[in-house]
């Protein structure tokens, strides 16, 4: 099996905009497509999956959030449990850079994979150059 070279963290509202097209939906969708080959990994932290889920539930309701959830666990997209260390590098980046707190758990999952982190959130801004970071859209 061949060695993952690229692997990407999605932050919740990566996956969001795919899942309403929205204006960095095709970049997030070409991410998954190479996710198909084994070089390339996509992940998700176990937190920002939940809340991609409260979020589609409060913009149109109960049924179409499991409904989105549903399709887009079929994804190839890894959705990671947090251990302790992605929670003290999670509590790291919160003191450090003053970001929400679930956004840190992508942050912190990117970099203890050494991945690129995939997001349009401009807290991630804060991060500075500390982050490799590819925005799929900026408004």
């Amino acid at each position: 099996m061949a060695q993952v070279s690229r692997t990407y963290v999605l932050d919740a509202n990566a996956v969001l905009d795919f899942a309403e097209a929205g204006p960095g939906s095709r970049k997030v969708e070409r991410l998954l497509e190479e996710a198909l080959r084994p070089q390339t990994a996509v992940l998700i932290s176990v937190l920002n999956w939940g809340e991609v889920f409260y979020v589609l539930w409060q913009r149109g309701g109960e049924e179409r959030a499991r409904q989105t959830v549903a399709s887009l666990s079929r994804l190839p997209l890894q959705i990671i449990p947090v251990h302790l260390e992605q929670v003290l590098k999670a509590g790291e980046i919160k003191v450090l850079h003053k970001i929400p707190y679930v956004d840190c758990f992508a942050a912190a999952l990117a970099a203890l994979r050494q991945a690129t982190l995939v997001t349009s959130d401009r807290d991630f801004e804060k991060l500075g150059r500390h982050f490799p970071v590819l925005w799929i859209a900026r408004s």
